[in-house]
């Protein structure tokens, strides 16, 4: 006769659960994979269409949305058999980051939304090596898929050094990020033309949208950006 204790029925049953059940899949990796896709929609909308671009437009659009169905046949999987639909998600994945270099090459869209786009599908990648096997080898074993080189930014004007010891490491570290964060938001703001507090952070969604909103005002103050409407009916647009 079979012993099972319960942490032996506890795995069992949540392999069987459908990966839809699963909340740490569903959120991190379907409902991301799904804001990539809109997001590349929302960047090729505003991609000025001519018989240079039109075919790499077309050509992202398709890969977009063969990526957005094999996501979505992958919630219907089984926990202990998602590596195959898992996997398929993530060809598509890296095949859209591709098309989306060689857009950057002929100029159809900038290094700083190839940058955007590439960090956002690095991100999915990484969170899907914990549902596929690495292949048995010598030596340590390597994630699957591993992030991509970051793409070079657009260039922008060097700011001033600061004189050595006036400001600590911590705050250093916190005027790049707050920097990063700019760009970030920057690069969505001429992508989608204009934008709400909302849409900012379904993409950027490693902080929160009180962040975001400290930065909106921050770039506003700077005349970066300028704002319309009040309240939450409010949009954002780069000047």
């Amino acid at each position: 006769m079979l012993n099972l204790n319960t942490k032996d029925i506890m795995n069992a049953t949540d392999t069987s659960k459908r990966l839809v059940q699963d909340e740490e899949y569903y959120k991190y990796i379907f409902k991301k994979t799904e804001r990539i896709v809109s997001v590349v929609f929302y960047i090729l909308h505003n991609v000025p269409s001519n018989t240079h671009t039109t075919p790499h437009i077309e050509d992202i659009q398709h890969s977009a949305r063969q990526v957005h169905d094999a996501v979505i046949q992958s919630l219907e999987t089984r926990r202990y058999a998602a590596e195959d639909a898992v996997r398929q998600t993530a060809i598509g994945l890296i095949a859209l980051g591709s098309k989306l270099h060689v857009a950057h090459a002929v100029g159809a869209i900038t290094g700083d939304v190839l940058a955007l786009m590439q960090s956002e599908i690095d991100t999915v990648l990484r969170g899907m090596n914990k549902y596929m096997k690495p292949d048995v080898g010598f030596g340590e074993a390597e994630p699957l898929f591993a992030p991509t080189a970051a793409p070079a930014r657009e260039a922008r004007p060097r700011r001033t050094p600061r004189a050595e010891g006036s400001v600590s490491t911590a705050n250093t570290t916190s005027e790049q990020t707050a920097s990063d964060r700019r760009d970030r938001i920057k690069t969505i703001l001429e992508a989608k033309g204009q934008a709400s507090i909302k849409d900012i952070a379904t993409i950027i969604s490693d902080v929160s949208e009180k962040t975001i909103q400290r930065e909106l005002n921050a770039m506003i103050e700077d005349n970066i950006i300028k704002r319309q409407g009040e309240r939450r009916w409010s949009v954002y647009s780069v000047l």
